[in-house]
């Protein structure tokens, strides 16, 4: 049986370092993840957090891959709501590909398999997500 998984692409009219950082900066992720702030030192084995705007952390995970300007895979963890706080964590890649006068961002959400609700709200949620992206990036 094959792995359930959730596959986003989007292209951007951005260098992959401007993707990078729309990605990995706190003050980028507001302006369209959720009005959270992604915290992280970007090091393969550190914690990266969403926190909302109170402090609260919407969602957490473990850095596994970092390849700057490339790549990053960490787990994930919803914690907003109690039942997806339950399930067990999952995957998210982000690939940024190089295209010349744009990059193409693949984000793949795995091993979901023991966590259902959670592939329920990302199917829907990243779709927006990364139109939010790709939208703050060009426009800035």
């Amino acid at each position: 049986m094959s792995e359930p998984e959730c596959v986003f692409e989007i292209e951007i009219r951005a260098t992959p370092e401007a993707v990078w950082e729309a990605i990995t900066s706190p003050d980028w992720t507001r302006r369209y993840f959720h009005d959270t702030a992604v915290r992280s030192s970007w090091q393969p084995g550190a914690k990266v957090v969403w926190e909302l705007p109170d402090g609260s952390v919407a969602s957490e995970g473990e850095l596994l891959e970092v390849e700057f300007p490339r790549r990053i895979v960490h787990t994930w963890l919803f914690h907003y709501d109690p039942a997806l706080a339950r399930e067990a964590s999952s995957r998210v890649s982000w690939e940024i590909e190089d295209l010349g006068d744009r990059c193409r961002l693949t984000v793949v959400h795995d091993r979901l398999e023991g966590a259902p609700k959670t592939r329920d709200v990302v199917r829907g949620g990243w779709a927006a997500i990364l139109a939010g992206l790709r939208d703050a990036v060009t426009a800035a």
